[in-house]
C-alpha cells in the first residue's frame, strides 16, 4: 500500500504564501535557460582542451521485426541541447563552443514518417545553428590531436554509422572513459536543480497526471479489470496534455498490489480489494510519478484504514521535513522508524522501532526508498553525492538518492507498506 509519489520541490514559497504561477513555459525564453545550462556545465568541465560529444542515442529496434520501440533522448542531451532528436550530437570544444549535429530526415524517411524536425523550431529551441550530421565527420577531422570523450548515450562508439560516421578510430582520437565518467558526473550535479523551463514542464506532466489518477479512482469498480483500468487512466493522460507514459503504467490488484513493479493483466477488481496505481504522465520529456492505492467499489475498512492512515501520516511528515540542506537518507530513516512504530502499534511488528529499523525488521513491508529525484528520467539524477558508496544493507540498498537536498531539487516522497 502507497499514498506516496507526486512532486515536491524545495525552490517553492512558504505554505502561507500564494505561488506566482504568471509564468508560465510561453513566458520564458527557452533558449536562454538552455544557454545558460551549457554554460554552467562547461565552467563546471573547465577544460582547456579536447572534443565532447554528447549523443541523444539511436532507436532501439523491436527484436525480431523492422519496428522500433518510441524514441527518448539520453537526458544528459536533451539538457544541454533542449531538444530531443534522435542520431543527434551535441559537441563541445573549449575554444569554439557548442554546436548541434542533427539527423535531418531523408526523401524515403519524408514518405514514411513526415517531414521530422523543423530547423527553425530546433534552433528557437536550442539556441544554436543547426548543422547536418554529416557534417560532424569534418568536425571531428579538425580535431585530431585532441583528446574525446563521448557522454549521453554510448551507442556513438558502438555503432557511428547510426550516426552517419565511420568508425571514429578513423579520426585517430581516443574515447577517454575516465574524463566521460567525470564529465557525466558534471552534468548529472547541474541537471539536479530546476530551471523555471524544466519546473513549468513538470507541472504540466503533474497535471496530466493527477487527471488520469482522479479518473481511476472515480472509474474503477469490481469486475473491470486492471488492464481497464490501464486503459482509462492513461487515455486521460493524453487528453490532459500528457506527450506519452513517463514510465510503464503500474496497476496492481488483490495480491498484484504486494508486486512493486506489476504489469497490468486481465486480473478482475474484486469488490473491496486494494488497487495501487503507480503511474505517470511526461511532458515535454520530463516525467511526473505518482502512486495512490484505493479499495476497489467501496471505503478503507479495518486493518486497510489503520495502514492507509499510517502510510499517509509517515509521508506528510517527510515532506514537512523536506527543506534544503537535510540529508534525504536521513529523511527515509526517519519515514523507516514511523513506519516501524505504526507497525508495533497494529501488533504486526514487536519491538523498539528504532532497533527495528537497525534489524532491517521494516523492510519485510517497506524495501525500497523513500523516493528519488525526478526530472528528464523517472529516477533523475540522483543516487549517492559524488564520493559517497551504495548500502548493500537491506533496508537500504534500494534507497535511490543519497545527498543533501538543495533548492530547485524536484523530488518524490512515496513511503510504502506492501
Amino acid at each position: 500500500m502507497s499514498s506516496g509519489g507526486g512532486l515536491e520541490t524545495f525552490s517553492r514559497p512558504p505554505r502561507s504564501a500564494t505561488p506566482d504561477r504568471s509564468a508560465t513555459l510561453a513566458d520564458v525564453n527557452p533558449a536562454a535557460l538552455v544557454s545558460s545550462r551549457r554554460d554552467r556545465v562547461a565552467r563546471a568541465w573547465a577544460l582547456d582542451h579536447g572534443a565532447v560529444l554528447v549523443a541523444s542515442g539511436l532507436p532501439v529496434p523491436i527484436a525480431g521485426t523492422d519496428q522500433f520501440h518510441d524514441f527518448h533522448a539520453h537526458p544528459e542531451f536533451r539538457y544541454l541541447a533542449g531538444v530531443g532528436e534522435p542520431a543527434s550530437v551535441l559537441a563541445f570544444d573549449p575554444a569554439t563552443g557548442w554546436e548541434l549535429f542533427v539527423t535531418l530526415p531523408t526523401p524515403d524517411d519524408r514518405i514514411w514518417t513526415g517531414d521530422g524536425p523543423n530547423p527553425d523550431a530546433l534552433r528557437a529551441r536550442s539556441g544554436l545553428e543547426i548543422r547536418p550530421i554529416e557534417s560532424l565527420a569534418g568536425w571531428l577531422e579538425a580535431r585530431r590531436a585532441a583528446p574525446l570523450a563521448v557522454i549521453g548515450n554510448d551507442d556513438l562508439l558502438h555503432r557511428p554509422e547510426g550516426y552517419r560516421l565511420p568508425p571514429l578510430e578513423r579520426f585517430q582520437t581516443a574515447h577517454d572513459a575516465a574524463l566521460a565518467g567525470r564529465l557525466s558526473w558534471d552534468v548529472a550535479e547541474a541537471r539536479r536543480a530546476k530551471d523555471p523551463d524544466e519546473l513549468e514542464a513538470m507541472r504540466r506532466a503533474a497535471a496530466a497526471s493527477r487527471a488520469g489518477h482522479l479518473l481511476a479512482l472515480r472509474t474503477a469498480r469490481p469486475g473491470m479489470t486492471e488492464r481497464d483500468l490501464q486503459v482509462e487512466l492513461e487515455a486521460e493522460f493524453f487528453r490532459s496534455g500528457g506527450d506519452r507514459r513517463a514510465y510503464g503504467s503500474i496497476v496492481g490488484s488483490g495480491p498484484n498490489a504486494a508486486v512493486l513493479h506489476f504489469a497490468p493483466t486481465r486480473r478482475p477488481l474484486n469488490d473491496g480489494e486494494l488497487v495501487l496505481i503507480d503511474a505517470g504522465a511526461e511532458v515535454d520529456g520530463y516525467a511526473s510519478d505518482v502512486t495512490r492505492t484505493f479499495p476497489a467499489g467501496r471505503r478503507f475498512e479495518g486493518i486497510q484504514r489503520d495502514l492507509y492512515r499510517l502510510v499517509y501520516e509517515v509521508q506528510r511528515a517527510a515532506i514537512a521535513e523536506a527543506r534544503p540542506g537535510v540529508e534525504y537518507r536521513d529523511l527515509h530513516l526517519r519515514a523507516c522508524e514511523r513506519i516501524a512504530a505504526g507497525l508495533a502499534d497494529l501488533d504486526i511488528l514487536r519491538g523498539n522501532p528504532a532497533d527495528l529499523v537497525e534489524m532491517d525488521a521494516h523492510a519485510l513491508f517497506f524495501p525500497h526508498g523513500l523516493g528519488h529525484l525526478l526530472g528528464l528520467a523517472t529516477h533523475d539524477a540522483g543516487g549517492c553525492l559524488r564520493g559517497r558508496t551504495p548500502s548493500d544493507r537491506f533496508g537500504l540498498k534500494w534507497l535511490r538518492a543519497d545527498l543533501p537536498l538543495q533548492p530547485g531539487y524536484v523530488v518524490t516522497i512515496e513511503p510504502g507498506i506492501y
